[in-house]
């Protein structure tokens, strides 16, 4: 994938990926599943680099995410920390932000919401 580019991952799921010096902005548009996870993990292999010290996935974008689309951004966070980069998930409220605090995963993920902050868990994590 080039940089500042948008590629389809599958029907209903697109990714964009913007650089700024050595923070990397990948946005997700559509619905994350099955059917897309896996070039999703290609993708982000080919965009992260050794200049990479920031990775912030904004999920604003999307609609839906189901149980692999979970496993995806918890591989990611795994990924991110192996690799010394600063991790951040961007998120609004909606389907997803749901998905992510009834999962638990809100209180594990470095999930901020649009001005910053760190939106109140209801998981018991």
């Amino acid at each position: 994938m080039l940089e500042n580019s948008s590629i389809r991952l599958a029907k209903d799921c697109s990714m964009r990926a913007e650089r700024d010096l050595h923070t990397m902005t990948v946005r997700l548009s559509g619905g994350f599943d099955l059917a897309c996870t896996e070039r999703f993990q290609d993708e982000l292999g080919c965009v992260l680099d050794g200049h990479t010290e920031r990775l912030l996935l904004d999920l604003r974008g999307l609609d839906f995410i189901d149980s692999t689309g979970l496993r995806a951004l918890v591989q990611t966070d795994a990924l991110a920390r192996d690799d010394g980069v600063d991790f951040t998930i961007l998120c609004r409220d909606g389907q997803v932000r749901d998905v992510l605090r009834v999962s638990g995963l809100d209180g594990y993920l470095p999930v901020v919401d649009r001005f910053g902050t760190v939106p109140d868990s209801d998981s018991p994590v």
